[in-house]
């Protein structure tokens, strides 16, 4: 398995390359727009063609976008919903001119029900029908802040299903520990691969967000904490990549960034818990 962080394009999509091989990752998530505001700011075919030379020379793969935060493909008002769909289907062609993998997407806020699953489905299956895989778009669980859709794997598996279209997860470790799957302990960790495997299946996960959790189990906060320093800790976090059955693509970690230094206890960490990573030199290629 992979590992590497989501990293900032602030200033240029380049950045994220660069931090990426100082840090020594062999995979990358980044945002393709800024995540809080609806401007669209147009990105230079230069842009572009200079980040996928980049990545490429630096060996990071998979590439993971994150959609932003702002579109709410489950909401229940018509202007904000078509704000959404728009944004959704531009940032899946602009992660398609970047070469990415994957899309990761989260299902929104709304009333809990097929209404909203069938809603949010029908989104997704506009978009993929316009800019079909790659990039494979990625439903990502939720911890259940609010309104959040997504806290079950059910959810996921009914709005798949709904949606018709080729979909896949994010699993984020923070969010399922946050949403009742207590990941500290082994029958938590049974009971969330059970309810993946019964549902879209464990070959679905192509990424996990690797996080710890700040907050406790069932808490429906979401709240990412260093690896090894929160509620799920080290032993759980280990006991999830053992399985053997368990093979997603790459992780990636949003943990807290005060400074740099915790960026390489987190990497660091991470390898311990994944058999068969090799340690890079900060900067050093595959």
């Amino acid at each position: 398995m992979r590992l590497g962080f989501h990293l900032s394009i602030a200033g240029s999509l380049r950045r994220a390359v660069d931090q990426a091989q100082v840090l020594g990752c062999e995979a990358l998530q980044i945002f393709v727009q800024n995540p809080r505001g609806w401007k669209w700011r147009p990105v230079a075919p230069a842009a572009v063609r200079d980040f996928c030379r980049a990545r490429g020379l630096a060996g990071l793969g998979p590439l993971v976008v994150h959609l932003g935060y702002l579109p709410n493909l489950a909401t229940a008002d018509p202007a904000l919903y078509a704000l959404s769909t728009e944004r959704l289907s531009r940032e899946l062609e602009l992660a398609r001119a970047l070469q990415a993998d994957y899309l990761v997407v989260h299902p929104g806020h709304g009333p809990l029900g097929e209404a909203s699953f069938a809603q949010v489905a029908r989104a997704l299956a506009l978009a993929v029908s316009q800019v079909p895989p790659p990039p494979l778009v990625l439903l990502e669980n939720t911890a259940g802040q609010g309104q959040e859709l997504g806290w079950r794997i059910t959810h996921l598996e009914r709005i798949i299903t709904l949606s018709r279209v080729p979909l896949g997860l994010c699993l984020d470790t923070a969010h399922a520990h946050g949403a009742g799957y207590d990941l500290s302990c082994p029958p938590g960790i049974a009971r969330l691969l059970a309810d993946l495997a019964r549902g879209p299946g464990l070959d679905a996960v192509k990424i996990v967000h690797l996080n710890d959790s700040r907050v406790n189990c069932n808490s429906r906060r979401d709240r990412h904490w260093h690896l090894g320093q929160g509620a799920i800790g080290l032993p759980g976090l280990r006991h999830l990549f053992s399985h053997p059955w368990f093979k997603p693509e790459a992780a990636i970690m949003e943990t807290p960034k005060p400074h740099q230094a915790y960026e390489w206890y987190n990497l660091l960490v991470a390898r311990s818990l994944v058999p068969g990573t090799v340690l890079l030199a900060a900067g050093e290629t595959k």
